[in-house]
């Protein structure tokens, strides 16, 4: 799959649409599906055809959403943890001098 920021916001659109009730532009929606899903499918009318697609897209993208963001917890995990090698200064006495006796 090959997902373009483009390409993730059409599809937000269309699930969108989809969920108003309403139909997408079947050309359009043929192209992104083609292109994100490297599929080969002709343009339909047909709205049972048009929310199926929606649908494989719609779970295409959570899916891709779901592993984007388990990469990136794993390079927040993996990252290494960087250590202080500077040297510690000695803490500043603060208050009234010992008296000397």
């Amino acid at each position: 799959m090959k997902w373009s920021k483009e390409d993730i916001e059409l599809v937000e659109k269309f699930i969108e649409i989809k969920n108003k009730g309403y139909y997408c532009d079947g050309a359009q929606l043929t192209q992104v599906y083609n292109r994100v899903l490297e599929k080969n499918v002709n343009v339909t009318n047909c709205g049972t055809c048009l929310r199926v697609r929606v649908g494989e897209l719609e779970a295409a993208l959570n899916q891709f959403k779901a592993l984007s963001e388990k990469t990136k917890q794993e390079e927040v995990n993996n990252e290494p943890k960087e250590e202080n090698n500077e040297p510690v200064e000695q803490k500043k006495r603060v208050g009234r001098p010992k008296k000397n006796s």
